[in-house]
């Protein structure tokens, strides 16, 4: 039926409806079809014009939706035959990978569920074991690389972090910010750091807060080097430096900066209850001077304590600005200059609450970071009037 030519369809179909006597014999000589053929032909035309008129689904349509059903199913059974021929070697990839991203073994098992048929899912043992050998291999070749980047880095940020109350000693590399180390315990002593801090011989600069076993982690780390000297060249001879991380100053700070607001705060309302009180006095016809005086000191004592959390909310921000890496005209900070704004801020905090603050912001660990950049920046550009510029 492909065969037939558009003419031909239509010429047979015109000799049928045309009604001319002889016409239908004449077209089938002349065509070469049989006469039953051209009655055929004449028919499906005359059905094919009323599908048009009628205004259904046209050809094109019908074609292009078959088109895009066959490129769908085509589609889903490469997508079945890639499911079923998905090896153990895969499966065991998949379930390495799903593990390291946090997925538990249960769930692990749902997703091979879903690509595998019911038959082929492996039980949730096997994917254990999978996991297993993985962490394993893994293992192994963890070994290799951490060799290979311990030599590379030279600052670490450090701190500790509970997990049911057992300390991880945790280790951060500032410029990538890779996780280097994740140590459960036993407990964060100077012993405990110094056996994680060890792993890097050519570490240059220790960030941490102001933790005692960190520090004495640091120190016998730096002890053990000078003891070292000359003997190795994979140790570095350069001394290792710590500073104070500005995260835990500044949290240090708005901790009692928010305590201070909220002493303010309920002083506040203990002073309105009074003034309530006074009121409510007046109207019964009592004597209000007794309650009267307690009012006048709780609002004095409120104005106090809403200076000194003004103040402090004052110097936070001066703190803030000097352990910045730019001064407020733009240009980079000093250590003399940034000491002093500190010194100043810390005479507006009053009070034993900020005894550690202040015992944070006189710790000359606190600008090292400004020392480190100075001294990067004077490597690097040894001109002082360039350095300037």
């Amino acid at each position: 039926m492909l065969n037939v030519t558009v003419a031909t369809w239509i010429g047979n179909a015109a000799a049928v409806l045309s009604g001319t006597w002889g016409a239908v014999t004449r077209r089938a000589q002349q065509s070469g079809y049989s006469r039953t053929a051209v009655y055929t032909h004449a028919q499906r035309v005359v059905h094919a014009v009323v599908r048009e008129q009628a205004g259904g689904i046209s050809y094109d349509a019908l074609w292009h939706e078959n088109e895009r059903l066959k490129a769908e199913n085509e589609a889903l059974w490469q997508a079945w035959s890639e499911a079923e021929a998905l090896s153990e070697a895969k499966q065991r990839a998949f379930a390495g990978s799903g593990c390291a991203m946090g997925l538990s073994l249960s769930q692990i098992v749902t997703l091979l569920a879903i690509v595998l048929p019911w038959g082929a899912v492996p039980s949730r043992a096997m994917v254990g074991r999978w996991v297993q050998a993985a962490a394993a291999q893994a293992g192994r070749l963890l070994v290799v690389l951490d060799l290979a980047c311990q030599a590379r880095v030279r600052v670490l940020c450090l701190d500790e972090i509970f997990l049911h109350r057992a300390p991880v000693l945790m280790a951060i590399e500032p410029h990538s910010m890779a996780w280097m180390a994740g140590q459960r315990g036993p407990d964060r002593s100077g012993e405990s750091w110094r056996a994680v801090i060890t792993n890097w011989p050519c570490l240059e600069h220790v960030i941490a807060d102001g933790g005692q076993g960190l520090a004495r982690g640091v120190k016998l780390v730096h002890a053990a080097r000078c003891a070292q000297g000359e003997a190795s060249e994979t140790v570095s001879r350069q001394a290792m430096t710590m500073g104070l991380d500005v995260f835990h100053t500044q949290r240090e700070l708005e901790r009692v900066v928010q305590r201070q607001w909220k002493q303010a705060e309920r002083q506040l309302d203990t002073a309105s209850q009074a003034d309530a009180k006074v009121e409510r006095y007046k109207r019964q016809g009592r004597d209000p001077r007794g309650v009267s005086g307690v009012a006048g000191r709780a609002w004095h004592k409120a104005e106090v304590l809403f200076d000194q959390a003004v103040n402090a909310q004052e110097a936070v921000h001066q703190i803030a600005a000097a352990l910045s890496w730019f001064d407020t005209q733009g240009r980079l900070s000093g250590r003399q200059t940034a000491q002093a704004q500190l010194d100043e801020a810390s005479q507006q905090l009053q009070g034993d609450c900020w005894s550690k603050v202040k015992r944070l912001l006189s710790d000359e660990r606190t600008l090292s970071h400004l020392d480190r950049l100075h001294a990067h920046l004077t490597s690097a550009v040894s001109e002082p009037v360039l350095r300037d510029a």
